[in-house]
């Protein structure tokens, strides 16, 4: 007579093996990113340097070393400009388009712009790495005075600066406090980019003296990760199931015999 006791251990195991599948599968899709979520790549908000004329934080705050701000974004960029002088300087600042978790609350500083007919044309910049990356947004709030710009222009090269295609103008809200300014939908033509360069030119500019009459703070560049690795894990998490399915399959048949 056939002894099934000799059977139970086999499909006890067969079991755990699905569960620890089954539990690999739940796991690989937690940590994969949401297809639609909004990540903030890159993140200035100018906290770092005190106020004055001439001088302003350069670095963008990310969530890693040297920051560790959790509001921060995810990759490493300097922004760079063509005023001269006294065209730039730490202005008082906003909480309007901060990140949420932007742990930088016990100052609001911001970036002041020179705003005479000489400085109209002038430009803020800043590269970064967007292999990762693509569905990519740029927003920031923006306070200008009656005299100061009243349009930004944003172009993009991704030749290392040899080259700009401007992408689209804004209008810069006069008067009235901070207001934000959106670029949505950048061209698929930086996506998946290592080394893009966005750069905001400003014109409209009419003040007489060297005030700093428009501000600018809290740049956000948001994007999706691009879901690839997630992809390949889960083909590799699938192709390890299928060959377990396959092989347990054959033990069994072989205890039966």
């Amino acid at each position: 007579m056939r002894n099934f006791k000799k059977f139970r251990p086999m499909r006890s195991r067969t079991f755990r093996s699905l569960l620890l599948v089954a539990g690999v599968f739940l796991f690989t899709a937690a940590l994969a990113p949401k297809a639609n979520a909004q990540n903030v790549l890159v993140y200035f908000n100018f906290e770092d340097v005190a106020p004055n004329v001439g001088t302003y934080d350069h670095a963008a705050d990310v969530q890693g070393a040297p920051d560790f701000n959790p509001g921060g974004g995810l990759v490493t960029s300097t922004l760079t400009d063509s005023f001269v002088g006294a065209g730039t300087g730490t202005v008082a600042g906003t909480t309007v388009n901060r990140t949420f978790n932007d742990i930088d609350t016990s100052t609001l500083r911001a970036l002041g712009l020179r705003t005479t007919p000489l400085d109209n044309g002038n430009y803020i910049q800043f590269s970064f790495n967007a292999s990762a990356f693509s569905n990519m947004s740029l927003t920031f709030a923006c306070n200008t005075s009656g005299n100061g710009f009243n349009l930004a222009t944003l172009s993009y090269s991704t030749d290392g600066g040899g080259s700009f295609t401007d992408i689209a103008s804004q209008p810069l809200i006069q008067g009235g406090g901070f207001n934000t300014v959106t670029f949505a939908n950048l061209p698929s033509a930086i996506d998946h980019q290592s080394d893009v360069i966005l750069r905001l030119t400003f014109t409209g500019g009419t003040s007489n003296g060297n005030n700093l009459q428009t501000i600018i703070d809290n740049i956000q560049l948001t994007g999706v990760p691009e879901p690839t690795t997630v992809a390949g894990g889960l083909l590799g998490v699938l192709g390890l199931c299928w060959h377990q399915r396959r092989r347990l399959i054959r033990s069994v048949r072989f205890r039966r015999t």
